[in-house]
């Protein structure tokens, strides 16, 4: 009986070991990349928001517009479309400065719940 009982422990032992490797390669080859996409798009948001408050939100705004309508019009848009076109890339760029501002309170928020630890 203890042969059979060592025997199946070491199966359950050995299964566990292979259910933890693929779980680690799939770990590494799935949510790794996504985890590292999603911090740097967060950076990119509150670098982008942060750039904005330093420089000036409206003059950011229709400067990142400017660049994008330039973007977009050498991509072969057509110049007649020109104010639709600039007046979009405002709305997102604007959009991009708001959302990058809302993170970072977000983030300084969770920070600050942590150091002084008190829950809103």
């Amino acid at each position: 009986m203890n042969l059979l009982g060592r025997f199946i422990r070491f199966l359950a032992v050995s299964a566990f070991r292979l259910a933890l490797g693929l779980l680690t390669v799939l770990f590494r080859i799935i949510v790794l990349p996504l985890l590292l996409a999603t911090l740097q798009l967060l950076h990119r948001l509150v670098f982008t928001s942060l750039t904005a408050t330093v420089n000036g939100p409206r003059q950011y705004t229709e400067r990142l517009a400017s660049e994008w309508t330039r973007q977009f019009l050498a991509l072969g848009i057509p110049r007649d479309n020109f104010d639709q076109v600039y007046s979009l890339c405002r709305v997102l760029a604007a959009s991009q400065i708001l959302l990058g501002w809302a993170i970072a309170a977000l983030i300084t928020v969770a920070i600050l719940r942590i150091v002084f630890e008190f829950f809103i």
